[in-house]
């Protein structure tokens, strides 16, 4: 594993995603070498891209450029973060993301992150106390070690994750678990499904779900390792096991009482939930 710090030249920058305003990345590259991850392609650092969970840059001047800049940003919605894990393990000596994090909340964002990591649950008393303005999000693709092994070679094991939920559900933050990527043939099983449907129930997450969605880097990456060569794009989206994902997803937010959307859907969402639009 190889680290690298250097100057960054911005810390807030505009989301192309409807439900965010902004998003900010601590790190650049990330240590989990998830083979799936469409931020092989985004990865501003090429060294980091090209050797996909071995090489992690750091931004070290990040939270001097957030401060100079939240003063002039207009108040958003912020994801933390959008092509790194903020809890990825360098998250441990740096603390750029929990001190970025309480930089926005203290200056009236609003902030949400989506992580792997149940490093995350060390900052639960930051989450607490900004509760209204904040949401906490743990992606779990499967619950099968074995699976999300193959598929996310260097992240925390889902069990470790759920745990981390569990913890942070006991201190009334606002949970959700991103169900994605589903990839067929891999972890889209209705069996698997309903086991984070289980976590979500116990720990009051709402689930968000994505399908997966072939991008050059990745796909070559999974053709590598998930022994997905020859797959066209039209395998992984045909309509019919699409449709089945979906109605997948319906029944079992249905029967456990899981309010589910999804990533699609997520803005609208967003909008219900935090600013009462409709």
């Amino acid at each position: 594993m190889i680290i690298r710090e250097y100057t960054a030249s911005s810390a807030l920058n505009r989301s192309g995603m409807k439900e965010l305003e902004y998003t900010l990345n601590p790190y650049s590259g990330c240590f989990h070498g998830c083979v799936y991850c469409y931020a092989i392609d985004m990865t501003s650092k090429k060294e980091a891209a090209d050797n996909w969970g071995e090489v992690i840059y750091v931004k070290t001047n990040l939270l001097e450029l957030l401060k100079k800049e939240v003063i002039g940003k207009k108040r958003g919605m912020v994801g933390v973060s959008s092509v790194t894990d903020p809890y990825q393990a360098v998250e441990s000596k740096y603390r750029l993301t929990r001190d970025a994090v309480s930089i926005l909340l203290k200056n009236g964002f609003r902030v949400t992150v989506q992580t792997k990591s149940p490093l995350v649950a060390r900052d639960v008393d930051l989450f607490s106390r900004y509760r209204e303005t904040c949401d906490v999000g743990m992606t779990i693709t499967t619950m099968d070690s074995k699976v999300a092994l193959s598929m996310e070679p260097h992240a925390p094991s889902p069990v470790s994750r759920g745990m981390a939920l569990k913890k942070m559900s006991e201190s009334g933050v606002k949970l959700w678990i991103f169900a994605g990527p589903i990839i067929r043939g891999i972890n889209d099983s209705r069996e698997g499904i309903e086991k984070i449907f289980n976590l979500a129930s116990e720990t009051g997450a709402r689930i968000i779900y994505d399908t997966y969605v072939p991008y050059k880097g990745a796909s070559e990456l999974m053709s590598r390792t998930l022994n997905m060569e020859g797959k066209s794009n039209t395998y992984y989206t045909d309509k019919a096991w699409q449709e089945s994902i979906r109605n997948t997803f319906l029944e079992f937010g249905s029967s456990y009482n899981v309010r589910i959307n999804s990533e699609s859907e997520e803005w609208l969402m967003e909008l219900r939930e935090n600013f009462r639009t409709f």
